[in-house]
């Protein structure tokens, strides 16, 4: 008997060092082995069964991507638990967005949600920044995401991160979920403590990845362009978002969002709608009418709105995102961001007779 427990444990620890080696290995030279690139989208989204939303944060989901990790609490968001009921004496901002608020190729601390509750308590005031960004979310989604989810944590004030393209153009993850539907569920066991545990090491994720496009085939199938993507390579970006905005389909879809705002919180909830520029082109910047547009439909909603441009363009915009083919704001561009609408807040006094 002790032989064989003996010879149980000897290769129970050969397959423990294997794997470990493997493990270690994989890590060691990831970028050659990784294969074809699962969109980060499909590791924590997933298709929603509120069609309004389409898609959807998956509740307690994780992901490493971009060396930083990516993890979704209970409630559906990234960042840490919240009760729904706000505590006694705290000022709680709800921070709607797409990847910018998200926090795409970020830590966590560097979001601007999380910097922004940061400043706000280095100046002593007691606040919870929550943040509900969801990567590709238009105005339509947040409206509709304020509804179910947002206003259940009974926020004070709500501020709208507004993306340039959240008019409703160049959102790509619904078609990404669709195309690799039933990514997630995949080689998953339905224990979540395990499958927790196995999304930490690059082994179990090289086989899923390899295993999944093996079976479905769906990196064999030919790029697909989008009807805005066609029309971005045709009249260049620049034109293209200036273009977006002279369209009535696109006006009336970013107006009727913000009216269903208005009547979500009006009376009740301060909302804030902050501008975040293109982080391109600082020295010719062209988007100047889009954002004066955009700051003005919001004002005839009631919202306050916050543009710092200005903030911004102090700086070399390559110095605040994430590289150069990557737009997207870095820890310091998030912290112009966030130390913009930190001084604003204190300047309108929001926090007057709210944190109660």
């Amino acid at each position: 008997m002790k032989k064989v427990l003996f010879q149980i444990m000897a290769v129970s620890l050969a397959v423990f060092l294997t794997l470990l080696l493997l493990e270690i290995g994989i890590r060691l030279f990831w970028k050659n082995v990784q294969g074809p690139i699962i969109p980060l989208s499909l590791k924590t989204h997933r298709l929603s069964g509120n069609p309004k939303l389409g898609y959807e944060l998956i509740p307690n989901s994780s992901a490493f991507e971009d060396e930083v990790w990516y993890r979704i609490n209970g409630d559906g968001i990234r960042d840490n638990p919240y009760p729904q009921q706000k505590p006694q004496g705290i000022f709680r901002i709800a921070a709607v967005g797409d990847s910018l608020t998200f926090g795409m190729a970020v830590d966590f601390g560097n979001t601007w949600p999380k910097q922004l509750e940061a400043a706000l308590r280095r100046m002593s005031i007691q606040a919870e920044v929550i943040n509900f960004g969801v990567m590709g979310y238009d105005t339509t989604q947040m409206a509709e995401l304020i509804e179910s989810k947002v206003l259940t944590f009974s926020p004070d004030v709500i501020i709208i991160g507004y993306c340039l393209n959240d008019i409703g153009i160049l959102s790509r993850e619904g078609s990404v979920l669709s195309q690799y539907r039933g990514y997630h569920e995949f080689l998953t066991t339905g224990i979540s403590w395990l499958d927790g545990l196995l999304s930490h090491f690059r082994l179990h994720r090289l086989f899923k990845n390899r295993l999944y496009l093996k079976k479905t085939k769906t990196h064999t199938q030919p790029p697909h362009f989008s009807k805005d993507g066609h029309k971005v390579l045709q009249v260049g970006l620049r034109n293209f978002i200036i273009g977006a905005y002279n369209e009535p389909a696109n006006r009336s879809r970013l107006e009727q969002s913000l009216q269903k705002i208005r009547r979500l919180t009006e009376g009740k909830i301060s909302v804030l709608l902050a501008i975040y520029p293109e982080l391109n082109n600082f020295e010719s910047y062209p988007y100047r009418e889009v954002h004066s547009e955009v700051a003005r439909l919001a004002k005839d909603f009631g919202f306050e709105v916050l543009d710092p441009l200005a903030d911004f363009l102090k700086h070399d915009s390559r110095k605040l995102r994430v590289n150069y083919t990557n737009l997207h704001p870095n820890r310091a561009g998030n912290a112009v961001f966030s130390r913009a609408v930190a001084r604003f807040l204190v300047r309108k006094g929001l926090f007057r007779d709210k944190a109660k």
